[in-house]
């Protein structure tokens, strides 16, 4: 299915085979609001169903007369927002459910198009049903937009042959508070459903053992201590047979910087988060979360000590390591940092000076001292050195000398200027016609280089601000992201192209190209030992490459 300009979906049959579209036809009438989901015939290749917002179809195809023919499923005064499809139609009586925005799920009769059943009509799934799945036994299993998972059944009341619905079993993360529990987007069954794999919008997948899940639910007998008698019990959902596989971002990754000189860890930053994954095991190891916040950029002192993290409310927050590990403490906040956020941050070698980049276009440098208080605990006392007010535009990046001599800073006005960290003054500038994105210093930290809007790669005297060349980075969209290999031998290159580039620095030319990435690359580091290169994107994506190159000692 897709939509055009006006918001009207249209369903197309493809021919896999071919690769050719067979037919097509206006997902909805006129008068219904957005088709959302579409599901096919478990017996039938001709026949589909399609629902949304006030509109249920079930389709049936003609391929050799290229058409398909829609009948509008009869509701009745039920008006409801479907938003997953489940079909049944191969049971003994065929069936469809619907998962609803309102909480509920309604089931179709195949044979006749006529809702037939309905549920749960009191104890609504919080926030609607977003996903369903079907289990041979004939129970199905529930994802809510609430993160709740649940094992649920519709059966007939023996006595009156009426139709009700049962919740066996319940889970949700207890690690996600009730305000951040993200919607259950998928639920995918192993074989015949002895395993099951659950996704959450906040990108993270589980995995159930059916067997231990269904156990470790439902109500139990306890006996209340003071009567003796026996009272049932509704009990909190545990995390048996559940098992967290795999975490990602879920929002664009703004920044990823190595420790220095270590390979086997990166730390990652996106709105409301810092994570910290090991390399090795491709898994996250910790995650730090300020709500309603989102971190811009992040560096961390040599020692690997503290992590300095830069936020649009205008704070620069730093964070050392737990004793256990598994958690960042912060070590001190300074407010008011930048007036319009803070969008760059980079520090020196000794982790006793910060240079940050604001929305606003200054440039700033703290002093940083570590004190005692009377508990014996340490301090930390952020001092304001200078403000220094030559951009105009919003700081994109900011890089240090290996010595502490010096920066540089990129701008969204046009420039990039290089600052005298001693004397606290410009010591360069150099102008183009495009809004500088990133830049980085080459191996002997005379030349810059830089990359913006204008998909030039540029290459500048650090001495007196003057152009040496220009390489064409990107054919479509900006150059977004640069970094020097190590050894000074090579570039590394993302942007809106969504392609990895590697460049050899002396001759400019292309030498690799990486391509995986689903949207625009936002920055790109090579590890310490240059072995491989780490990629994050627009989309939440980190991109683990292997570099093509030997590094030369």
């Amino acid at each position: 299915m897709s939509s055009d300009r006006n918001r009207q979906v249209y369903v197309v049959v493809w021919d896999l085979a071919s690769k050719e579209a067979i037919c097509g036809n206006q997902a909805q009438v006129e008068s219904a609001g957005v088709t959302y989901c579409v599901a096919y015939s478990n017996v039938s290749d001709d026949i589909f169903v399609t629902g949304g917002d006030g509109t249920l179809r079930v389709w049936e195809l003609d391929v050799g007369n290229r058409k398909i023919k829609a009948t509008n499923v009869v509701m009745g005064q039920l008006k409801r927002v479907v938003k997953c499809i489940q079909m049944a139609d191969h049971m003994a009586e065929p069936f469809f459910f619907c998962g609803t925005t309102t909480g509920d799920i309604i089931g179709i009769n195949m044979r006749t198009r006529l809702f037939q059943v309905q549920g749960p009509k009191k104890e609504l799934f919080s926030k609607g049903v977003t996903s369903l799945a079907l289990l041979k036994s004939g129970d199905f299993l529930v994802g809510a937009g609430d993160g709740e998972v649940a094992l649920a059944k519709f059966y007939k009341k023996q006595d009156k042959g009426e139709v009700l619905f049962e919740k066996k079993r319940s889970w949700k993360d207890k690690n996600l508070s009730n305000l951040s529990s993200p919607a259950i987007t998928s639920i995918a069954l192993r074989g015949d459903g002895h395993q099951f794999y659950v996704g959450a919008a906040n990108s993270q997948i589980y995995r159930f053992n059916y067997s231990e899940f269904v156990s470790g639910g439902g109500d139990q007998k306890q006996i209340n201590k003071k009567t003796g008698l026996k009272i049932e019990k509704k009990t909190q959902t545990d995390d048996k047979g559940v098992e967290l596989v795999k975490t990602c971002h879920s929002k664009a990754v703004k920044d990823v910087v190595f420790p220095f000189g270590f390979s086997n860890l990166i730390v990652t930053c996106q709105e409301e988060e810092i994570r910290v994954w090991n390399m090795s095991t491709k898994k996250e190891i910790l995650r730090h979360v300020v709500a309603n916040k989102t971190c811009n950029a992040v560096c961390i002192t040599r020692d690997g000590k503290t992590i300095f993290s830069a936020w649009d409310d205008g704070i620069i927050r730093g964070y050392g390591f737990s004793k256990d590990g598994k958690s960042l403490k912060q070590k001190f906040e300074r407010g008011e940092a930048h007036s319009k956020g803070v969008t760059a941050i980079s520090c020196t070698s000794d982790g006793r000076r910060i240079v940050s980049g604001g929305g606003e276009g200054q440039v700033r440098i703290w002093d940083i001292t570590k004190s005692m208080n009377m508990k014996g605990e340490d301090v930390y006392i952020i001092k304001l050195a200078e403000t220094m007010m030559e951009h105009k535009g919003t700081v994109s990046d900011v890089k240090i000398t290996n010595g502490d001599l010096e920066c540089a800073t990129a701008s969204n006005d046009g420039t990039c200027i290089i600052w005298d960290l001693e004397n606290k003054r410009r010591k360069g500038i150099v102008f183009a016609n495009t809004l500088f994105k990133c830049l980085t210093y080459d191996a002997k930290e005379v030349q810059l280089v830089t990359s913006g809007t204008d998909r030039k790669i540029g290459f500048w005297e650090t001495h007196g601000g003057e152009r040496i060349r220009d390489l064409d980075g990107s054919s479509s969209g900006s150059v977004n992201a640069i970094d020097l290999s190590p050894d000074g031998r090579f570039l590394v290159t993302g942007g809106d192209d969504r392609m990895i580039k590697v460049w050899t620095y002396q001759e400019g030319e292309v030498v690799g190209v990486g391509i995986g990435h689903s949207d625009s690359v936002i920055k790109v580091k090579i590890c310490p030992n240059q072995n491989l290169i780490v990629s994050v994107s627009e989309d939440g994506a980190i991109l683990i490459w292997k570099f093509p190159f030997t590094p030369r000692c």
